[in-house]
């Protein structure tokens, strides 16, 4: 039985509610007046009214409000009629419960798996958005018929504060596992994904297959995983990046974050929804703090990295950073420069390919969306 979440407050919900329609009621208002916003008027309201969220939202009133990742699968099953196809993953010694639960999208017999990571900064659980970008992408992929089945396993990892790092890697490492050894997959065959936060555990689930972490178990691998894909992935816990100063206003993402980044390192203030000021990870969950060295040999583990970003959100200057220091220990390390992408799209906000779907689940493809699939779609082909 599911374990019903604590209830915040009547006070605090209305509290938090009135402040998302007023910052939604006063953006509206000053549009026009402001030259300095979002490239149409109903993201400008969307995007401030989310930031107003992130930057307000309790633990409490989230886990109140939102289904967890599990029941949002459900959810989405009972939607489109659809069986759910849901695992449970071992995982002695990860968590308390023993296992982690995964949930397939497409067939588990399918050719080539994404395991897919999703982001809410470790502390949020999984969005309708995604169901629509992947179930779409799936039916246009297999549909075609032109080329290996696809299917996508999204893992329904521990959320701070319940779950301290390095909680969420044992998982990860773990289901990588039992896809190689349990369902019989090779690494050849298999992409890990992830936007966000979850793009910040695919960077420490590679780190961790090169250099492997003391306290999760090693995953052992005949061949390179076929890909990685990045999608605004959280590289760096810092918040003086000047994209963060710049991109305030354009962006969905607030400095606020870093409290769920301590959350995850357990260095949070004596009352954990307060500012901590900064907070520093370790060399798996934040990226930046490794020099170019660290990712020299990364080829051995992965054959092929996608990293997408917006040049509208706060995190596209710490992206930068990583994609040269990961760039130069790639090749450096002798993997070929063009086995390594990265885009920035101008003009484009945070996890803008998923927030697109969340946004406009009928709209047309944006050029993000594209660039993505068309990077997927010729990999899975070589």
């Amino acid at each position: 039985m599911a374990h019903k979440p604590e209830a915040p407050s009547v006070l605090s919900l209305v509290q938090l509610f009135s402040a998302i329609a007023f910052t939604g009621l006063f953006r509206a208002t000053t549009y026009v007046f402001r030259s300095h916003r979002a490239s149409t008027f109903r993201k400008d309201v969307t995007l401030a009214m989310i930031r107003t969220f992130t930057s307000r939202v309790t633990i409490v009133q989230s886990r109140y409000l939102l289904p967890s990742t599990t029941q949002a699968y459900h959810d989405w099953c009972k939607k489109r009629l659809t069986k759910p196809a849901t695992i449970d993953v071992p995982t002695p010694g990860a968590n308390v419960q023993g296992k982690v639960q995964a949930h397939w999208m497409g067939s588990p017999d399918a050719n080539t798996v994404v395991l897919y990571l999703h982001g809410g900064g470790y502390s949020q659980s999984i969005s309708e958005g995604y169901f629509h970008y992947w179930d779409r992408f799936l039916k246009e992929h297999n549909g075609a018929g032109n080329g290996k089945s696809l299917s996508v396993l999204i893992l329904s990892y521990s959320l701070t504060p319940e779950g301290r790092w390095p909680m969420q890697l044992r998982e990860v490492a773990a289901t990588l596992s039992y896809l190689i050894d349990v369902v019989g997959k090779s690494p050849s065959d298999i992409f890990i994904a992830g936007d966000s936060a979850g793009g910040n555990l695919v960077v420490a689930t590679l780190s961790h297959l090169l250099h492997p972490h003391p306290d999760v178990p090693t995953v052992k691998l005949a061949v390179p995983l076929r890909g990685a894909l990045l999608i605004s992935p959280w590289v760096s816990f810092r918040t003086d990046w000047d994209s963060y100063t710049r991109n305030l206003d354009t962006d969905m993402l607030v400095p606020g974050i870093r409290r769920w980044a301590a959350m995850l390192m357990n260095k949070t203030n004596t009352d954990p929804e307060t500012d901590p000021g900064p907070v520093t990870g370790d060399s798996y969950n934040d990226a930046l703090t490794n020099d170019t060295e660290w990712w020299q040999g990364m080829h051995h583990v992965v054959s092929d990295v996608f990293d997408w970003s917006g040049g509208d959100e706060c995190l596209v200057d710490a992206i930068r950073e990583f994609d040269l220091r990961f760039e130069q220990g790639w090749t450096e390390g002798g993997g070929a420069k063009s086995r390594f992408i990265h885009i920035e799209s101008p003009h484009q906000i945070h996890i803008a390919p998923i927030a697109g779907m969340m946004m406009d689940p009928a709209g047309f493809k944006s050029d993000a969306q594209l660039v993505i699939e068309e990077w997927l779609k010729s990999t899975l082909e070589q």
